[in-house]
């Protein structure tokens, strides 16, 4: 529970996740929400996607340009492989 004791490299709080939150929750309060739940699973439903793009090292517009181009031509196969990439550890 207190490896941050041993090893400097690990923070000793999660600042890092509610930093990560911080800008989302503030465009959601300057444009005063979504309003209706419809629009608030569409909000979720993007930032998710929009963020795990980023984190997995791509540019988040131009990976939701290219699953929308995907989805334009069809090609339901080919964006779940966009979205969930077989990487050679799992293929194994």
């Amino acid at each position: 529970m207190f490896q941050w004791v041993k090893s400097p490299d690990i923070p000793v709080e999660n600042n890092f996740a509610e930093r990560a939150l911080r800008p989302m929750v503030i465009a959601r309060k300057v444009s005063f929400g979504s309003q209706s739940e419809r629009g608030l699973k569409t909000r979720e439903i993007l930032m998710t996607i929009l963020h795990t793009a980023r984190c997995r090292g791509h540019d988040p517009a131009a990976f939701l340009e290219r699953a929308l181009d995907l989805i334009a031509e069809n090609d339901l196969a080919a964006v779940i492989r966009l979205l969930f990439p077989i990487t050679e550890k799992a293929a194994s």
